[in-house]
């Protein structure tokens, strides 16, 4: 028995250890995307404002223009990240590809690709978007904010409704210990954190829209971190005040903060069971849409990329 548990215990850590590498690769690779981007623009601004008709005179069309030599390595580069963002598909038929990290851990990083690229891509057009190559870029933005739409829903599906029951029972089980946490500190008010669980009813869940329905998850989500901060805010001292800018981040109070943890989870997790059959719907016509964008834009791209190359622009 013993054994087993020191066996459990080496798992667990090192299942924490390779998510902390993971989460640091990813910053890693989200910082790096956001100071690019963020060079480039600051680099071509002068010359991105400038009207067609005058760009030929500035100092940097030579390099910026879609032909010229950062212009033509800018599409080279969201090329390449497009076809990185094609092997999260491309995972789930190649045995080699599928073994290689996990589900979540690939969507990380095909997030940061998808928003990257259409950034880099307008950069590499100058932002003039004709012809199939502006088809192909209005296409891939679309798909960029899709695929961020699926990524929150993707979030409020557990993976079966019953364990997602069984661990909110478990939070049930814990409201006791919250409500005497909370007798013992009067700074808290039961009325704020009642207004963090108010949630619409069932029925009124069930009479939405679809979109009515996406529109009130998102708003609770949103409103959430500010109900939060007015909770911390309660109980927080001058120096936990400025500490966490008023109670938007930590306070470094750990008895704040574990009462904090456990009101957003039951919060958090109430909210996707309620909507998790709505939640499913729009996922399910996700899919229909995302896909379909997802291969057009390949298409396009592909065509944009052999016109290039015939007309001499490499």
């Amino acid at each position: 028995m013993a054994h087993s548990s020191v066996i459990i215990s080496a798992a667990a850590r090192s299942r924490q250890s390779a998510e902390r590498a993971h989460r640091i690769r990813v910053w890693i690779a989200g910082m790096a995307a956001l100071i690019f981007c963020v060079a480039i623009g600051a680099y071509g601004f002068d010359y991105y404002r400038l009207p067609r008709e005058l760009r030929p005179f500035s100092d940097k069309h030579e390099l910026l223009r879609p032909s010229g030599q950062i212009g033509i390595n800018l599409g080279i580069l969201g090329t390449a990240l497009f076809c990185i963002i094609f092997l999260y598909a491309f995972r789930k038929i190649i045995p080699w590809l599928g073994r290689i990290g996990t589900a979540k851990h690939w969507m990380d990083f095909h997030i940061i690709c998808g928003i990257s690229a259409p950034i880099i891509i307008a950069y590499h057009a100058s932002f003039k978007f004709n012809n199939i190559a502006g088809v192909a870029f209005w296409i891939m933005l679309a798909v960029a904010i899709s695929g961020i739409a699926g990524r929150y829903l993707y979030a409020q599906i557990p993976q079966s409704l019953s364990a997602a029951k069984t661990s909110f029972q478990e939070l049930q089980a814990n409201e006791d210990q919250l409500a005497e946490a909370l007798k013992q500190q009067s700074v808290f008010s039961e009325e704020k954190i009642a207004r963090i669980f108010a949630m619409p009813t069932e029925e009124k869940v069930r009479k939405s829209s679809t979109m009515g329905a996406l529109g009130t998850m998102i708003l609770l989500d949103l409103r959430r971190p500010f109900q939060i901060a007015a909770l911390r805010r309660q109980a927080s001292t001058l120096a936990q005040y400025i500490y966490s800018f008023g109670g938007l981040f930590s306070t470094g109070n750990a008895r704040i903060e574990n009462i904090v943890k456990l009101v957003r989870k039951k919060a958090s997790l109430s909210k996707r069971i309620l909507f998790l059959d709505r939640a499913e719907r729009v996922f399910h016509l996700w899919h229909v849409v995302h896909r379909p964008f997802s291969y057009a834009f390949a298409v396009l791209a592909v065509i944009h990329i052999v016109n290039s190359v015939r007309l001499g622009y490499f």
